[in-house]
């Protein structure tokens, strides 16, 4: 790589990095500890996977391309934490439909029927870390998976199989895949998506305690999983969706020095300081791209350039994801 190219890349490591609070530390899965969060970082690590700043700037490049083509987005909402096995009992008959759906264990098992929900329940209760059936504790935590309507839902299913297998081994959990052709719901959501209730005690005693990073990495680990199944899929808040700013880009004869200077026609408008910093980021980031020598690196900042300015271009999306309830 040239000396050229390795300073782009720093230089869209460190400003992308800050964009979409990318770890700069070469870190495993955060190890779990007793009635701890999974991760206490302020930033998302993503493992040892993105652990030089080429690779870092390879993922933020990738980011990047997945906002301006629009790729559909990600959902992963903590739903609620059932408390006691009362709680727990009511959750797995209602994603299973009373037993009509299929459920999918932590071992590969299917549960199918009202009694086999019934000796699931009782599994539960009594396997591993046993729990009361009243209890001020969360003794599990139940997510919703999603994805837009027209994905394609047997992908999502294997790629939510291989994102819960990765994500909470040594945990009992149960999965069932809703669509809007198989749910006996009688308002069926039009999203395919997957119900996940995992069992907040793990089979060493170690607890669960989500907290936002660990929701961010969810959602990171499941578009993965999802691009991987052939689904293209991105993550990105919704700060990131709703930001707009009037850009330009000039073009200059000289592209070996500075093909695109890059130009932000500043608003007077007040913007709340988050707004304000990942606009600052923005900025340096198309910056970092409009001067670097690479050809798709140019034509990056200049589609990043038309995404940003494109009037309204996040209101239905979110009017669609607000009047979506997942059931």
């Amino acid at each position: 790589m040239s000396s050229t190219g390795s300073q782009i890349d720093q230089k869209l490591d460190e400003w992308g990095s800050r964009l979409f609070n990318v770890s700069t530390e070469t870190l495993p899965r955060p190890r779990r500890s007793r009635n701890v969060g999974l991760s206490s970082a302020k930033f998302t690590s993503t493992g040892g996977r993105l652990s030089t700043p080429q690779a870092r700037a390879t993922y933020v490049r990738q980011k990047l391309q997945a906002m301006v083509r629009r790729a559909p987005q990600v959902m992963v909402k903590l739903v609620r934490a059932p408390k006691g096995m009362k709680g727990i009992s009511n959750n797995l008959t209602y994603i299973s439909r009373d037993g009509q759906l299929e459920i999918e264990d932590q071992d590969g098992q299917v549960i199918h029927g009202k009694d086999a929900v019934a000796d699931l329940k009782a599994e539960w209760r009594d396997g591993g870390m046993p729990i009361a059936a009243d209890s001020t504790m969360r003794d599990a935590f139940h997510l919703v998976l999603s994805m837009p309507t027209r994905t394609d839902p047997l992908s999502v299913q294997r790629a939510a199989r291989d994102f819960v297998t990765r994500e909470f081994a040594g945990f009992q959990y149960a999965m069932v895949l809703h669509t809007f052709e198989t749910d006996p719901d009688p308002h069926p959501s039009p999203h395919p998506h997957v119900h996940l209730t995992v069992k907040a005690a793990g089979l060493d005693g170690i607890r669960l305690n989500p907290r936002k990073a660990d929701l961010q990495r969810w959602r990171e680990g499941f578009a993965e999983a999802l691009r991987e199944h052939g689904i293209e899929a991105t993550t990105t808040s919704r700060i990131h969706r709703t930001t707009q700013e009037r850009w330009k880009v000039q073009h200059l004869r000289d592209h070996t020095t500075q093909a695109k200077v890059l130009d932000r026609q500043k608003r007077v408008t007040d913007r709340p300081g988050k707004l304000r910093e990942v606009m600052h980021h923005y900025e340096q980031v198309m910056r970092t791209l409009a001067r670097s020598d690479r050809g798709e690196d140019r034509q990056l900042a200049a589609d990043l350039v038309r995404y940003l300015r494109e009037p309204g271009r996040t209101l239905a999306p979110e009017r669609e994801r607000r009047s979506d309830r997942e059931r």
